[in-house]
């Protein structure tokens, strides 16, 4: 199945985006050579967020436990089609999620479609919560290449516990029904993948969670560590094994193990837009601290790409990346891209 992605993935190349590519790829490994920001092309990889709700409250999340300091609301179609008929056909990979839930945005599929319709790889995430029978064939329909469902417990109890408001029958369901969805309509697409965050209350369930993948017939289990922010959530929510853990855990503080070393190329290639609009550098940038500009504000993308603010953010990334405050919480560097 996962030579079936990849080549999923390569059909959405045409030899114009194959060249924007290969010139931000040159154009990050030149800026690292010459330690200064060199830009040739636009982000192969975009991810736009159709909402910045939800409907679950995970402590954790920005959006869930209410720390979120941007406005709320919902991408509009109009605003979505701007970026794609400015660089969809350059751009490559769309992800199609960040802070909330897509669903609740009723024009995601349509910016799916819409997508899809340019010959671009999607991807969403979703906590499950509405995938009901009609949304699954739709999501079906619309074309959409992936989607991550987030399943982090095997009971309601261990569930609830995180995903707070969550009903683990509902996702079930939601995911049965895409499944279905699939085989009644002979399609491959999209790729599900059960993703589990293992925390302390529900590390004991991994054996439970991957025996519940292949019931559901899903194509793949991930298994990923969970991001904090302060000692207290770390003494609550990390689990106990240290294989599990992103962080090491002092008396007072925390360290991110594995932090991203060395120069990271998302800034030369990906970027990310707002429900509103707004383009800032990558997903760590929650609350829109580092916003490069807006859509709406720019003739075109490529001007935002490379406006001052941009060009100062990447030369703070070749020169000290310890200085940025979103990359504090990061652990992934060159090899994510690799």
């Amino acid at each position: 199945m996962q030579d079936f992605v990849f080549r999923q993935a390569l059909r959405s190349f045409t030899p114009r985006r194959s060249w924007n590519v290969i010139k931000s790829i040159s154009s990050f490994l030149t800026s690292i050579a010459l330690r200064r920001p060199i830009m040739w092309g636009i982000p192969p990889v975009i991810t736009v967020e159709p909402t910045n709700y939800c409907n679950l409250k995970c402590p954790l999340c920005v959006t869930g436990n209410g720390s979120m300091e941007r406005a709320g609301g919902r991408m509009s179609f109009d605003t979505f089609r701007r970026l794609i008929d400015d660089i969809g056909d350059e751009i490559w990979y769309i992800i199609l999620y960040h802070q909330g839930e897509p669903y609740l945005n009723k024009a995601f599929l349509q910016c799916v479609e819409y997508a899809k319709s340019k010959g671009l790889y999607t991807e969403t995430s979703t906590n499950g919560h509405y995938l009901n029978r009609e949304n699954a064939e739709l999501t079906v329909k619309s074309g959409l290449d992936a989607m991550i469902v987030s399943v982090d417990g095997t009971t309601q109890e261990s569930y609830g516990h995180y995903r707070v408001n969550g009903k683990l029958d509902k996702v079930i369901s939601g995911i049965q029904n895409l499944v279905a969805a699939k085989h009644r309509l002979g399609s491959k697409t999209p790729y599900v993948l059960l993703q589990f965050l293992i925390m302390k209350h529900n590390e004991h369930e991994i054996p439970q969670i991957e025996a519940m993948a292949k019931e559901l017939g899903v194509d793949r289990l991930l298994k990923k560590n969970i991001q904090v922010e302060s000692h207290q959530q770390a003494l609550e929510w990390l689990p106990s094994q240290e294989k599990h853990q992103r962080y090491s855990i002092g008396e007072s503080d925390i360290e991110v193990r594995r932090n991203g070393k060395g120069v990271c190329p998302r800034p030369w290639l990906s970027s990310l837009m707002n429900w509103d609009g707004s383009v800032v550098p990558c997903c760590f940038d929650k609350n829109g601290a580092h916003s490069m500009g807006d859509i709406w504000q720019a003739d075109e993308f490529s001007h935002l790409w490379n406006t001052s603010e941009y060009q100062d953010f990447r030369t703070n990334m070749l020169r000290n990346r310890d200085k940025i405050d979103i990359c504090r919480n990061c652990n992934q560097g060159f090899g994510i891209w690799v």
